[in-house]
């Protein structure tokens, strides 16, 4: 699907890379950021050019809303204990130009984007909420929590069973602003992801663009630099950081900033962490993108041992219910009618059977049954990674049970016995 008109009157158009410039400038209206902080020549090479779509008015002239969608993967709940990885496009860079705002433009891209999906056979799509009053009436809603944690240089982990194996470990860092970084730095990310719930995968293709150095993108931080792990010499993980420096009445006061930590065990986690908060001439580290029942916050104490801010993590959309639900694994056996609402995406608001094996395999087809629940398709995107349950979605009242057991059963299936990371940005 190259182009859709909606009764708004917005023609959905593809673009390219000879319109990276009316993209940008629509970005720069929408979001009025420092133009200087990004490398106009570069800012876009991680872009998949034919999941990225301008609208318009006048047949493509004049864009006035802009998005993209990237290749990502998803790990999910498999089957019983295991896990799942699963296609989720991730939308992103949606923009809209203030003198565009309020008539169609944004609903004409997300029609847009899930017709695209749904002719593709795509279940899900993700992505990070800039203001969160927006998707959720386009059928997003929050499936995971995202824990930023601060402490102090020094803070203690304690993690007895682990001391011995981490102290074995070896960490080195560099500057990641170099082909070895970003490629060693991919490969760790994609061996990690397999086994992280709520993780998302880069593609190939960001993981060998980003991370390059800008200058005045620094905002006074050092460039980015990345710790390796290793166990007699193969690395084991890594931790994205910036260190900014600054003194008051003549101490030291610097921050060691950690974007992004992945380890393949808990032992490779705790030597980086240990590392990352005994820096000289700082006093603060925080930690970015950790869970809710992240190792790090009760090695660290628990919350009142650090400062704890919680966020909205990775905002997922069911686009084909039948295949987003069958391609995910349940923890019990399960067999309910669903009726879902879906005003959005009229193709999935029909009744759905789901079936689930003692294996933990499901199924989910459309059938002609009795109702067991009526859900919204909110409802399912938010329980999708096994976090924020059906039942507790019931008790506020956004599941409508219509037979006695059917809340509990459903809520159970989809458990996980883990809480979400909040997944990379994109």
């Amino acid at each position: 699907m190259d182009s859709q008109q909606p009764a708004a009157g917005v023609t959905v158009v593809p673009l390219g890379p000879r319109d990276r410039d009316r993209l940008l400038g629509v970005d720069a209206a929408a979001f009025f950021f420092d133009p200087s902080q990004h490398d106009p020549e570069h800012v876009l090479d991680y872009f998949e050019w034919p999941r990225t779509f301008g609208a318009s008015r006048d047949g493509g002239s004049t864009l006035c809303g802009v998005y993209t969608a990237f290749g990502l993967g998803l790990t999910v709940p498999g089957p019983l204990d295991a896990l799942a990885t699963v296609p989720m496009p991730g939308l992103s860079w949606v923009s809209v130009h203030p003198d565009h705002r309020r008539r169609g433009v944004l609903r004409a891209m997300l029609d847009h984007h899930f017709a695209q999906l749904h002719e593709q056979g795509v279940g899900i799509s993700g992505l990070h909420a800039a203001e969160p009053a927006i998707y959720g009436r386009f059928g997003y809603a929050v499936a995971s929590l995202e824990v930023h944690l601060s402490m102090g240089r020094g803070a203690t982990f304690t993690a007895p069973s682990l001391d011995e194996e981490a102290g074995r470990l070896q960490t080195r860092f560099m500057p990641m602003d170099s082909d070895e970084a970003r490629a060693q730095v991919h490969r760790l990310h994609v061996a990690a992801t397999a086994s992280t719930l709520g993780a998302v995968t880069r593609s190939d293709l960001m993981g060998r663009v980003l991370f390059r150095d800008h200058p005045p993108a620094r905002v006074g931080r050092e460039p980015q630099q990345v710790m390796f792990c290793s166990r007699d010499g193969e690395a084991t993980g890594y931790a994205r950081f910036t260190r900014s420096g600054t003194w008051e009445d003549g101490s030291p006061k610097g921050t060691v900033a950690v974007t992004e930590v992945v380890a393949l065990d808990e032992a490779s986690l705790l030597a980086l962490a240990r590392r990352l908060v005994d820096f000289d001439l700082t006093t603060t580290v925080t930690f970015d993108q950790r869970s809710t029942d992240d190792p790090l916050l009760w090695w660290a104490g628990g919350p009142r041992a650090v400062e704890i801010s919680t966020y909205d993590g990775l905002w997922l959309r069911l686009v084909d219910v039948g295949r987003a639900l069958s391609e995910r694994g349940y923890a019990t056996a399960c067999d309910v009618v669903l009726e879902v609402v879906d005003e959005v995406c009229p193709w999935n608001q029909r009744r759905w059977r789901l079936s689930v094996d003692d294996k933990g395999v499901g199924r989910c087809s459309p059938t002609s049954d009795p109702a067991d629940l009526r859900i919204p398709v909110q409802a399912l995107g938010a329980a999708y990674l096994g976090s924020r349950s059906i039942a507790s979605q019931a008790q506020r009242g956004v599941v409508e049970e219509l037979r006695t057991g059917a809340v509990r059963q459903l809520s159970l299936a989809m458990r996980a016995d883990r809480e979400p990371m909040p997944g990379i940005a994109f």
